[in-house]
């Protein structure tokens, strides 16, 4: 996992190309003109999706995490917490492969606050669990980019 303010996303776009794809796509957009939806990058390699809504209580959010595909969680508007454990420390609980989903429990997390401008990059080897308040529901507007990682 790596979570940072997308100013600072040069820092990282050596890792795998089609990374740094999906951090150019995030910088060189106006991502708050883009209205919800998925739109394509590269193919299936990389796109993008862009949801709006209004953050959950822990009660509500769900740990997941994809075997093929990386995250790369931008927070255009508002704000979130999102949980994260490595995999190892979770069981599945519900499968969907076609959608490269999978739903997990654990008991070991950390939750980390991703405010507006920064990005959070879950890896296959990343559960995670976005979309939770802070302290009290509020919208939010946010771009996931869906990163091949694993082909």
């Amino acid at each position: 996992m790596i979570i940072d303010k997308l100013a600072n996303a040069h820092l990282y776009e050596g890792v795998r190309p089609r990374l740094k794809m999906a951090l150019d796509y995030l910088r060189e957009t106006d991502l708050m003109e883009l209205p919800v939806g998925e739109y394509e990058i590269e193919g299936d390699r990389v796109f993008i999706q862009i949801h709006e809504y209004e953050t959950k209580g822990i009660e509500e959010a769900r740990f997941e995490c994809h075997s093929r595909y990386a995250d790369v969680q931008y927070i255009i508007r508002g704000e979130e917490k999102m949980g994260y454990t490595n995999i190892e420390n979770t069981r599945v609980v519900e499968e969907l492969k076609e959608r490269d989903l999978y739903f997990l429990e654990t008991k070991a997390e950390d939750r980390v606050l991703v405010k507006e401008g920064m990005f959070a990059l879950f890896t296959p080897e990343d559960a995670h669990m976005p979309g939770m308040y802070t302290s009290a529901p509020k919208p939010v507007k946010k771009a996931v980019v869906k990163v091949l990682w694993n082909e």
